[in-house]
């Protein structure tokens, strides 16, 4: 696999989006599934494979990152690296966060709106949401503050600013969010962009639905 190159599997861009990967890895998926060929006397398995090994690490921001520098033949620095899930409180300043602070608060925020849709649909979970309610407020609040507003919130959003700003941390707020609706405008078609719009305002409802409770 080291051979291969992950854009060329799932036959995208080196500048494709979050949102056109994920449609790749789909319309690749529904194309090569084993079970679908096999009916045919042909064994996809390994292709299947490859195209979700190329998935996995096109679709995380900071793996695409690394693997980007791979392939170009640069060796990043000490500096250049650290990781996200394991960063430590010392790297943040609280009197001036990066964008990852506000990256994690949306990436919790959204776990506790899945963990809501859930309950919703089951009886004598009062208590359980008032706490999810507490918790989600916390995030809410640090987004709030930052001035970004719900609709950038959903995570395929917050994922390509965070690659925004992981390519260039001198990025700014506004100046990323600027980049997004640029890219929303010029790079998505319009079957894309209304499919995101509509799924970024099904959880900002998620997230209303939860703090009226």
């Amino acid at each position: 696999m080291e051979s291969k190159n992950y854009y060329d599997i799932l036959e995208v861009s080196v500048k494709a989006s979050a949102q056109e990967i994920t449609l790749a890895k789909n319309k690749l998926a529904k194309r090569y599934h084993p079970d679908v060929n096999m009916r045919n006397g042909i064994d996809t398995t390994d292709k299947m494979q490859e195209i979700l090994e190329a998935y996995l690490v096109l679709s995380d921001p900071v793996k695409r990152a690394e693997y980007d520098r791979e392939i170009r033949g640069n060796r990043p620095s000490k500096m250049q690296t650290f990781n996200l899930y394991e960063e430590s409180e010392e790297v943040e300043d609280p009197d001036h966060p990066t964008f990852v602070t506000y990256w994690k608060a949306a990436g919790a925020l959204y776990d506790i709106i899945e963990q809501s849709n859930a309950l919703f649909h089951q009886k004598n979970n009062s208590t359980v949401l008032g706490e999810l309610a507490v918790k989600a407020l916390h995030h809410i609040i640090l987004l709030r503050e930052a001035k970004i507003p719900e609709r950038y919130w959903y995570p395929d959003i917050m994922n390509w600013l965070l690659f925004k700003w992981y390519q260039n941390r001198n990025y700014n707020l506004e100046y990323l969010l600027k980049l997004y609706d640029d890219h929303e405008k010029n790079d998505m078609n319009k079957i894309e962009k209304l499919k995101l719009q509509n799924r970024a305002y099904r959880y900002q409802h998620s997230v209303k639905k939860l703090l009226r409770y």
